[in-house]
């Protein structure tokens, strides 16, 4: 009895499983020794069961923790870490079990369905065959399920970690301390704020005196003087080169706004980077030598700290407003602002350092209690006396050309510059100090540190757009070099240039303002590993259903669509310009190349682009079963014309260049789209048929097959002309001319007896029937001139009028009745004014 396909391959895959065994025996064994962490796929279910009793327990214990109510943010986000870990953990071994379990089901679909009929047995080794695969496909499944019930608890823990650690993220910034009102916090506060002021001030004069600082000195002031002549010798250079390399330059007029950016950017580094380097290594070389200890060493670092954000807002300031030089300053505000933004941007400067060296020298970190409160109420009510005229109108007004350039038809434009965000802003810098009167400090440290954040932030993101835009800009528009070449193989238009440098700047700059965005979320109290979790789940992918959504997918698919469409235009401009002019094809058959290589393209880049997506195609066909119904009726027109399109670029009814009349419609066909067909009339409009006319409707089409047509003109003369003599001139004048053709030969019917001439027509024929309407024209001209000349009358149209004698009398009696009427009314005026003179 011969065995089965199927016999053959279960005792195949039984043949390949035999080598395996021994090691599969030999990792049980030393899987027994240690449980899995994370590992692929248990070899049984008593390691799978091990595993999830020490997930459970681990899970039990950060359970505990999470839900304390009295753990620090540390604490909890350290057991929310090993929580993720656990689930990352179970989800792996779920999705490991899971590919087995795949694994295991197509080989039971291998061994095909049971016998239906009762009376067929199935042979024994398929039988136990069968139960040994259902054994196992049962167990893999409790394996899974088992699992993913370990991830979904742990799930479940890091919402609460994450909702608890919100809560603490709020409670400790709505935290309320001692009101400033009380005298209780200046009876405490102040002694403890002078004792603090006087400490530090003998803190120079303490680290002076002690024995260990003059001989350090003796060692290090080699290396210190060194520092300071090697950055002098260094920087001094630098500077000068950034300024006439990269600076702004007084005789250069009419700089471009990325030249100005540039500028900006050179002169600040040149004026703020290099001394803030220079100050930063002589604290290294302090730091270095051991001279930086103690209360000292916080001095030191508090002075380096206020010096440095004076000397960057200070210089940044004013390269990038240059109220000297109004024509590289930056934004578009007026002189008048631009001063006046520059000074108290300044100040904020100062009030910013300031503020810095109190709170880094006094070590207001690990301070408490009132001394804090007051020192807190003072900073953060100086820096909100500085934020304040910042955000006034009076240094925001447009310069007169920025208000000029954007008015437009006539409309009135704010010379005032972002006014809603200054005004929030204005709010949240009134909150700070009233937030601090009311004795809640942390949120009135919250609002300020983060009002600053957004007002630096937003200075980058002005800056960093300005010269992105610029750079694609140059990119795209380069007329020589690498650049050039790229231009014109992608080939950008000076239309399509500045569409994809809309784009592509815009892209750059969404991203921009998203890492932006990312960079201020941990000062707004947002967890790192919240916004790492988040990155992560991008790239990786978020699961909604059975659908995995990666965004990094979609950017990619995004990207290689474009590139598609750009390789498919460039296989057309090929084709267009090299391949198919070389062909015998004719204009119409060129074009329905070149169009079927554009869909043909198309279709392939957008199933690439999906399949990068990561989009099942078999999902997408149950989507496309489930809208089949809708698309019958609601879209029937549109894939009627798609289809009537696929059948126009095939069969080629109509092709580009031909002279067709469809319905009212006569011009020249000049695209054949996929849905419809343009054809341009004669009176440069554009007519859009749908494809499915072009299929369903009769077509005129003079230049199918070739341009060769003919003509007829219309021709009268009157009753009495010699019929051949017509006949011989209207041939002769035909044949002169040097677009008729000799064969066919010119003809003249005589085709009726008109009411008022004798009716000829004139029929020739033309090479080119595009010509008609100019050749049609010319004979026309040469028939009247030589009928003219030949005196044969061309007449005009007569209708002659017969009246019977009955009709004559009664017009005699009319127009006698009319002449009576005539005279009466003469008559009577003069009547009247005789007897006016008598009187």
């Amino acid at each position: 009895m011969p065995r089965s396909p199927r016999l053959h391959l279960l005792l195949l895959v039984l043949l390949l499983c035999i080598p395996a065994a021994p090691r599969a025996f030999a990792a049980e064994e030393n899987s027994a020794e240690k449980p899995i962490a994370g590992a692929p796929v248990a070899s049984d279910g008593r390691q799978v069961t091990s595993q999830i009793t020490s997930w459970s327990a681990s899970l039990d214990k950060l359970e505990v923790t999470v839900r304390n109510p009295a753990a620090d943010e540390q604490t909890i986000l350290e057991a929310r870490t090993q929580v993720e870990a656990i689930r990352d953990e179970a989800q792996a071994l779920a999705a490991s079990v899971n590919s087995s379990l795949a694994e295991t089901r197509a080989l039971l679909d291998a061994l095909g369905p049971p016998p239906a009929d009762e009376n067929t047995k199935e042979s024994p080794e398929l039988a136990r065959q069968r139960a040994s695969l259902n054994a196992e496909i049962s167990d893999l499944d409790g394996r899974a399920k088992r699992a993913l019930v370990v991830a979904a608890r742990a799930d479940a823990l890091v919402l609460i970690a994450v909702e608890n650690t919100r809560k603490q993220v709020t409670a400790k910034v709505m935290a309320q301390g001692p009101s400033p009102f009380s005298l209780e916090l200046w009876e405490t506060g102040l002694p403890e704020t002078l004792d603090a002021i006087t400490a530090l001030s003998g803190v120079p004069l303490a680290w002076w005196s002690a024995p260990e600082t003059g001989a350090k000195l003796a060692t290090a002031w080699p290396t210190v003087l060194l520092v300071i002549v090697g950055a002098t010798i260094v920087g001094w250079p630098i500077r000068r080169w950034l300024l006439r390399k990269g600076g702004p330059k007084p005789e250069e007029e009419e700089p471009s706004q990325g030249r100005r950016v540039l500028a900006a950017t050179a002169a600040g580094l040149a004026t703020c980077a290099i001394p803030v380097l220079a100050i930063v290594s002589v604290y290294v070389s302090f730091s270095v030598h051991g001279l930086l200890t103690g209360d000292f060493s916080l001095l030191a670092r508090g002075l380096v700290a206020g010096l440095s954000i004076y000397i960057v807002v200070s210089g940044f300031a004013h390269v990038a407003l240059q109220p000297r030089l109004p024509q590289w300053r930056i934004s578009g505000l007026s002189e008048k602002s631009a001063e006046t933004l520059e000074s108290r941007l300044k100040l904020l400067g100062v009030m910013i350092g300031v503020n810095s060296f109190i709170w880094i020298a006094f070590n207001l970190a690990q301070a408490d209690g009132s001394f804090r409160a007051l020192v807190n109420l003072f900073a953060n009510s100086t820096i909100a006396f500085g934020l304040w005229p910042i955000l006034g109108d009076r240094a925001w007004y447009r310069s007169e050309a920025m208000v000029s350039a954007e008015a437009t038809g006539g409309e009135t434009v704010d010379p005032r510059l972002y006014v809603f965000p200054r005004r929030v802003l204005r709010l949240l810098v009134l909150a700070i100090p009233v937030t601090a009167l009311a004795g809640y400090y942390n949120l009135s440290d919250y609002i300020t540190r983060n009002v600053i954040l957004i007002g630096a932030l937003f200075g980058i993101f002005s800056a960093l757009t300005t010269v992105i835009g610029e750079a694609t800009a140059a990119m795209l528009n380069a007329q020589r070099g690498p650049l050039r070449q790229v231009r014109s193989a992608l080939g950008l238009s000076d239309d399509s240039g500045k569409v994809a440098h809309f784009w592509l700047a815009g892209f750059f700059n969404v991203a921009l303002g998203f890492a932006l965005f990312l960079a201020f979320l941990p000062s707004a109290g947002v967890p790192r590993q919240d916004i790492a979790n988040f990155l992560e789940s991008g790239i990786s992918g978020v699961r909604i259903g059975n659908f995995t959504i990666s965004f990094t997918d979609i950017l990619l698919a995004i990207v290689v669509f474009i590139v598609a469409l750009r390789l498919t235009r460039m296989v057309q401009r090929l084709l267009e310009r090299r391949i198919l002019p070389q062909t015998r094809f004719d204009t119409g058959v060129q074009n329905s190349i070149k169009s079927a290589a554009g869909y043909a393209g198309t279709t392939l880049g957008l199933v690439i682009a999906v399949s990068v997506a990561g989009i099942n195609f078999s999902n997408i066909a149950i989507i496309a079963g489930a809208l089949s119904v809708g698309i019958g009726f609601g879209l029937q027109n549109i894939v009627n014309n798609f289809i009537s399109g696929l059948i126009v670029l095939v069969e080629r009814p109509v092709k580009v260049g031909d002279w067709v009349v469809i319905g009212g419609a006569e011009g020249t066909v000049k695209r054949i789209n996929v849905r419809a067909t343009e054809i341009e009339t004669f009176k440069r409009t554009t007519v859009i048929v749908p494809n499915g006319d072009l299929i369903s409707q009769p077509i005129v089409n003079y230049t199918l097959h070739n341009k060769l047509g003919r003509i007829d003109i219309p021709v009268g003369v009157a009753y009495g002309s010699d019929p051949s003599t017509i006949e011989k001139t209207l041939i002769e004048i035909a044949s002169s001319h040097k677009s008729v053709l000799s064969f066919p030969k010119p003809r003249v019917f005589f085709l009726n007896f008109g009411a008022s001439s004798l009716d000829f027509e004139l029929r020739c024929f033309l090479a080119n029937i595009e010509e008609g309407a100019l050749v049609r024209t010319d004979l026309m001209y040469a028939v009247e001139r030589t009928f003219r000349e030949r005196k044969i009358e061309i007449p005009f149209a007569q209708s002659e009028v017969n009246f019977k004698d009955r009709d004559f009398d009664r017009i005699e009696a009319l127009i006698n009745r009319f002449l009576d009427q005539r005279d009466a009314q003469r008559a009577e005026p003069a009547g009247k004014h005789e007897g006016t003179g008598n009187a």
